[in-house]
């Protein structure tokens, strides 16, 4: 294909709430290509493998992909402000969207759709060369990487020849990663949190009736999204870690319900973050991150009920404690840990391990190409807390790139913080597709209309 003006790599969420920015902005003549290695558009892992049983954690008045106009996915999907809408709902909601921005783009605007890997990126000359898996590459004059969640490693345990066995599966989203399982068989979830969620009730509805061991280093469950009891706004007065530790207990005790303490947080989030130290950082990431991810990402209350059920019936227990190695006997995985508190190990047998470790929390243990091929070369630095890039207040990355590659989501996670769910998804994509107009000259369609 010929040179494009924006290349956009990753076709889930955020590519294709920056796609919709851009073709909402610029003018023409100008070419976008958006690329999608699983073919499918704006899914992802969030929407796309989703099952009927999977429901937004966040209520449809806070889902929204535009910021300038919180009631869009209301009105368009016609449910209750409150309502916990299925994933696979909202996956076509953004599909419906993108096509729609499409068809009302400025005149000369081109959208090009390519399913392809993108596995390394060059600056040369003062444009972006990216290397498709599938032989080619695209030539742009700046791109933007809307990688979404990277995917974590396996555990850095003794397998025992486990992970290269049809015993183990990477994530539950991989083709295939739950099917075949013996109904009345045990299953190992690595992981306790909202992915561990989403595997238990995919077996769920498969009719699997075997127990389901979750096991996790702290053995920590989501909490539920329910009715706040009161308003409840903590006061940050002191700077730090147990300065917030100590606004958040003194808010819960003061209106009764925690919820509405985290909520109250939402919007200044950003700001606390920024004001810690990295000493301040890391100290929460080792003592607090656990606990605050499963306040802060809840589940919605039918998934919740489901879990207590299963709980209730002792088809999913949960396990606080260590991996300590895996081996295969007699056909089935056997996983060996250490409780919490405890000094002994316990043995797990199970038909098949799943890893719901979630997304990788460092770029060290990610598992794409395209990262390590910017990393390797300079184009792109690790933050300061290695979780994601190094990247200025718009999202272009830091180091050799010269202001041609942007990022949003996930990977700005070490400096932002709050930086995984739709409400600051769509406002980074808009930060980014409004500074694109702007360095490559191109006035945005609302300018020329006037």
């Amino acid at each position: 294909m010929g040179p494009v003006d924006v290349a956009i790599v990753g076709g889930g969420a955020c590519g294709t709430l920056v796609a919709v920015q851009l073709l909402r902005h610029a003018r023409g003549p100008w070419r976008i290509a958006l690329v999608e290695r699983s073919g499918a558009l704006a899914r992802g892992l969030a929407y796309g493998p989703a099952e009927s049983c999977h429901l937004l954690n966040v209520p449809a008045a806070g889902m929204s992909a535009l910021p300038d106009d919180p009631g869009h996915f209301v009105r368009w999907s016609r449910a209750a402000p409150d309502a916990f809408v299925p994933r696979t709902v909202y996956g076509a909601y953004l599909e419906a969207l993108l096509v729609e921005a499409h068809a009302r783009a400025a005149p000369g605007i081109s959208l090009q759709l390519l399913c392809g890997e993108a596995v390394s990126a060059t600056v040369e000359d003062g444009a972006v060369r990216i290397a498709l898996l599938e032989g080619g590459e695209i030539q742009a004059r700046a791109a933007v990487l809307a990688l979404g969640n990277l995917s974590g490693a396996d555990l850095a345990v003794p397998d025992g020849g486990l992970y290269e066995s049809g015993l183990y599966r990477r994530s539950p989203w991989e083709r295939g990663a739950l099917d075949g399982v013996p109904p009345e068989a045990e299953v190992l979830l690595l992981g306790s949190g909202l992915t561990m969620v989403d595997a238990a009730l995919a077996l769920q509805r498969r009719g699997h009736r075997g127990t389901i061991h979750a096991l996790s280093r702290h053995g920590l469950l989501p909490r539920v999204h329910g009715d706040a009891s009161g308003p409840a706004r903590p006061r940050i007065g002191a700077n730090g870690v147990r300065g917030l530790l100590r606004a958040l207990r003194a808010a819960t005790r003061q209106g009764g319900d925690w919820r509405p303490a985290f909520d109250a947080l939402r919007p200044v989030t950003q700001r606390i973050w920024s004001r810690l130290s990295d000493a301040e950082r890391r100290r929460f990431l080792r003592h607090l991150r656990a606990h605050w991810e499963v306040h802060r990402h809840r589940m919605a209350p039918e998934a919740g009920a489901a879990i207590a059920r299963l709980r209730a019936r002792g088809h999913l227990l949960v396990h606080a404690g260590r991996m300590q190695s895996f081996a295969i006997a007699g056909g089935s995985a056997v996983a060996l840990y250490r409780p919490r508190g405890e000094r002994r190990p316990r043995e797990l047998r199970a038909a098949r391990v799943v890893n719901c470790t979630g997304p990788a929390s460092s770029l060290a243990g990610a598992r794409h190409p395209l990262v390590g091929s910017l990393l390797a070369q300079g184009l792109a630095r690790p933050d300061a807390l290695g979780m994601g890039f190094s990247t200025d207040r718009d999202g272009a990355l830091l180091g050799g790139a010269r202001g041609l590659l942007f990022t949003l989501g996930s990977l700005r996670r070490g400096e932002l913080w709050e930086s995984t769910s739709i409400p600051e998804l769509r406002s980074q994509a808009r930060t980014v597709a409004e500074r694109l107009v702007d360095d490559l000259a191109l006035p945005s369609a609302a300018q020329a209309s006037i």
